[in-house]
């Protein structure tokens, strides 16, 4: 009689158990499912694009480059590094793309010419200095104290004005005005002479190259 009492109880125990068993399990399955949602996906890698400009941010400054103008700007940097010091007065393309043709001004105005492979970044001869006489020494100081807009700036400024490659960048007089000029070739093939005043960061002149 006392056993039957005992196995009656164990029975009413079992079955009072089982919907605690089951409500955990329900919560374990719960917690597995909400700890694979809280896992992050990877980022995307790679440098961000603008929305505005197309331009493509590659520093932790978030200051924008444009395809096409990174070379040139390490042209200028390269061809400084070169020199030692100096102002950055002239950026050319030349033998087809093949290389580039810097002009640096130091301080006291005299002009030394390097010569930068097609990527920017190692010099392909020792820099000349060019011979001057006071008018140019004048004027290249002239161009260097007018300069606020560096050549990294000048050149953003022409491929945000035209979209493309800037293949010639310098600095010139312009009615009286210091300016940096450049031409940028587009997509299509077609050059645009665009003028920039060195000081105000203005585009001046904005024009098609038609010549042949």
């Amino acid at each position: 009689m006392q056993t039957t009492k005992k196995t009656t109880a164990r029975r009413i125990a079992l079955v009072a158990a089982l919907p605690l068993v089951g409500a955990l399990a329900l919560a374990g399955c719960a917690t597995d499912d909400d700890d694979r949602d809280d896992v992050a996906a990877p980022a995307a890698s790679g440098p961000s694009v603008s929305a505005t400009d197309g331009a493509t941010t590659d520093d932790a400054s978030g200051s924008a480059t444009v395809p096409g103008e990174d070379a040139l700007v390490a042209a200028a940097t390269t061809a400084r590094k070169a020199v030692g010091s100096g102002t950055v007065t002239s950026v050319e393309q030349e033998a087809g793309g093949t290389s580039w043709e810097v002009l640096v001004v130091t301080s006291n105005g005299d002009e030394h010419e390097v010569h930068v492979d097609a990527d920017g970044e190692r010099t392909t001869a020792v820099p000349t200095k060019e011979t001057a006489d006071a008018e140019d020494v004048a004027e290249n100081e002239r161009f260097v104290d007018a300069a606020d807009l560096s050549v990294a700036q000048a050149a953003s400024t022409l491929t945000k004005t035209v979209r493309g490659t800037v293949t010639e960048l310098g600095l010139d007089d312009h009615a009286g005005t210091v300016v940096w000029e450049g031409d940028v070739l587009d997509g299509s093939g077609t050059t645009h002479s665009i003028r920039i005043d060195a000081g105000s960061g203005k585009v001046v002149t904005n024009t098609v190259d038609t010549d042949d």
